[in-house]
């Protein structure tokens, strides 16, 4: 058995301009897994160190636990914190500007008394600075598997009856539509807690960054969530963050 393997990181958001590459080859010795690709990848790129702490592994549209076994000549997508997830991926991330016509008849539903549409757009201003656009990238497999996660749940949780998420990529001008959100419900109340509710979980899960263009010529890209691992869900974070209950 080689005590050594080739595995090509793909690198996405902001990790892709710290470590110079939309893709990385990394030498892992032993054990060959994503805690060691990851600390391979920090060692080889110091500037990416603090980043890469914070980042997820991803194959295909499965997230990796950090003792997953890698094989030689994997590819694995680093997920580093999400501002806010193949073949169907186009039912939920595109780069044509988004058609809510077609989103509204295809959530038609004659038994629906509610509908509640949300769109996000690009403003001109973020934290006191002018903003002149919006680049949008993603980690295609697992953004569009999350998208349909959520939509799936938010049905389920809300008794919705139709819930359809698409997300826009690339770059947006000031005004331009970068989300929809459509949920129809029998009542107002779920439609209007649903809508929020996927909204919410979009932003916190999937696998979305943005990098936002200044007037100043300038670009940052935006401080986003990091990714719940399997070995370390969202919630069991929250947990800890809110301390023991009394």
């Amino acid at each position: 058995m080689s005590d050594s393997i080739t595995v090509h990181a793909e690198c996405f958001g902001q990790l892709a301009a710290l470590m110079g590459a939309d893709t990385v080859a990394l030498r892992l010795g032993t054990p060959f897994t994503p805690a060691q690709l990851i600390d391979c990848a920090q060692q080889q790129y110091p500037s990416a160190r603090d980043l890469l702490s914070r980042t997820a592994c991803a194959r295909g549209d499965t997230l990796l636990a950090s003792d997953t076994p890698l094989a030689d000549g994997d590819r694995v997508a680093l997920i580093p914190p999400v501002s806010g997830g193949q073949a169907d991926s186009l039912r939920h991330l595109t780069d044509d500007p988004l058609d809510l016509d077609a989103l509204m008849a295809e959530t038609a539903d004659d038994r629906c008394g509610a509908l509640v549409v949300f769109g996000g757009t690009v403003r001109l201003n973020n934290a006191g600075r002018e903003v002149e656009s919006m680049d949008y990238s993603a980690y295609g497999p697992l953004a569009a598997r999350t998208l349909a996660d959520i939509e799936a749940e938010t049905m389920d949780k809300f008794e919705a009856h139709a819930c359809r998420i698409q997300h826009r990529t690339g770059r947006l001008g000031l005004g331009e539509v970068s989300v929809y959100v459509v949920v129809r419900a029998v009542h107002r109340d779920a439609a209007f807690e649903a809508a929020r509710y996927a909204l919410e979980e979009l932003k916190a899960r999937v696998a979305v960054w943005k990098n936002e263009f200044y007037a100043d010529g300038s670009s940052a890209y935006l401080e986003g969530t990091e990714v719940p691992r399997p070995e370390r869900p969202r919630d069991a974070d929250k947990a800890r963050e809110s301390g023991p209950q009394s």
